[in-house]
């Protein structure tokens, strides 16, 4: 039997899912924004125990909450009700959906963030099948949501690195900032103003 539990403490930004399996320890979920020092990692992972043992959790000093792994067919629901808000038609579930989406965590924040996503992973193309295949892309964008991925100015030396396709990418993140490519006689960019 699969058990999931979410560590949470004042110290740590974020919280720790801690799953175990049949009451032994199976998968640890650090998903911290700044990673942990060696010396931190060491000692937390002594600390974890091996057998299932909640009373350790709270001598440690985490605060302890059991999630609930939704069922397949709950996860297909959730779904479901997500694409039907969005697009305004139902979802045609096939057999096969359950057991791909069985794999992977789904929260109703996590839908509204797939379906509003502008990457071309996710646009155009939502289906049960696209969301588990480009599950950790999207987990991966979630966690940089906010970030800029390019500088807010023109750098010849930054351009150079990108690929071909990047390169579109960072040109039209410098027009949302307002800036104008400046270009010579031959049409290459001099700078962005």
């Amino acid at each position: 039997m699969k058990q999931v539990f979410k560590l949470s403490s004042t110290k740590l930004q974020e919280p720790v899912l801690v799953t175990y399996f049949n009451g032994y320890l199976n998968v640890v979920e650090i998903g911290f924004k700044y990673p942990m020092s060696e010396f931190q990692f060491d000692h937390f992972i002594r600390l974890l125990p091996y057998k299932i043992d909640i009373s350790k959790f709270t001598t440690i000093g985490f605060t302890v909450e059991e999630i609930q792994e939704l069922p397949a067919n709950k996860k297909i629901a959730l779904f479901c009700l997500a694409y039907e808000k969005h697009y305004g038609i139902k979802y045609k579930a096939s057999r096969s959906d359950g057991g791909k989406i069985s794999s992977i965590k789904i929260t109703k924040s996590l839908l509204e963030y797939y379906f509003a996503s502008q990457n071309f992973l996710f646009k155009g193309k939502h289906s049960v099948s696209n969301l588990v295949r480009y599950y950790n892309e999207l987990h991966a964008e979630i966690i940089s949501y906010g970030k800029p991925k390019h500088p807010d100015s023109w750098s010849a030396a930054y351009e150079n690195k990108l690929r071909p396709e990047e390169v579109a990418d960072y040109w039209r993140h410098l027009r949302e900032k307002g800036l104008k490519p400046i270009k010579d006689k031959v049409g290459n960019t001099l700078d962005w103003r």
